[in-house]
């Protein structure tokens, strides 16, 4: 069983999206701490055919807390003023009306309180979305290694047993984190997702804006050709 684990991220970019399409079972890495600056409430569209960074507002967000325990601060604000910044940039992007209806309807499911519950939720929606047959599942839910003093690989190793995986797939950044060695003496294959260069006609401009989040990319490309990128990715084994 193939398996991966990750940080419930709001909207995130395709690769994300590509390593669930390469896994069997992806675990949300909810219970543990929350990381200030990085993409779990924040992400890239395309605003006046640059690159914007929107955040959504936390509540007490510290590193300290766990990402399950943190919250979003008065939501149905941020959701107000999100949904009409989508609308202001996008209204004239080729698939703006059928995304709109996809994004208004889960953003107004429930008045969610929760950052990891407001992201893996999108999660999920996107992969039902594609057609994906992956299974969800929440590490807060599994019992594994949870000791503070263990090491990021001890609690995706741990994670990994629990499930009985047999190969772990991480992104291609995390290749300095994990040692092959390690996950060989458990009888699990470590390997590396890594993206190919993928464009898409955005609006007009004849330069292409990157590493925005997979919400660019429906707003500009079929379901069909969003099911054919996602598969634009290769493996490579740990070293």
């Amino acid at each position: 069983m193939k398996t991966a684990v990750m940080q419930p991220y709001f909207l995130p970019y395709l690769g994300y999206i590509q390593l669930i399409n390469a896994v069997d079972t992806f675990v949300f890495f909810d219970d543990v701490n929350f990381i200030k600056k990085g993409w779990i409430n924040r992400n890239n569209i395309l605003v006046n055919s640059e690159s914007y960074r929107f955040t959504i507002p936390l509540s007490n967000a510290s590193q300290n807390r766990l990402i399950n325990e943190t919250e979003i601060a008065n939501y149905s604000q941020w959701k107000n003023d999100f949904l009409k910044l989508i609308q202001h940039t996008y209204k004239k992007a080729t698939f703006y009306s059928q995304t709109a209806e996809w994004l208004n309807k889960q953003l107004n499911k429930k008045d969610y309180t929760s950052i990891s519950d407001l992201a893996s939720e999108i999660i999920t929606s996107l992969a039902h979305l594609f057609g994906m047959q992956t299974r969800f599942l929440f590490s807060s839910n599994i019992n594994y290694t949870k000791s503070q003093d263990e090491k990021g690989q001890d609690k995706i190793l741990s994670i990994c047993k629990q499930l009985n995986a047999d190969t772990y797939i991480n992104p291609k950044n995390g290749i300095e984190l994990y040692n092959n060695s390690d996950f060989v003496s458990e009888g699990i294959e470590l390997k590396f997702i890594h993206m190919e260069n993928i464009e898409y006609v955005q609006f007009k401009n004849d330069n292409f804006v990157p590493n925005l989040s997979v919400l660019d990319v429906l707003m500009f490309n079929e379901i069909h050709e969003i099911k054919e990128l996602l598969n634009k990715y290769t493996l490579q084994p740990g070293q």
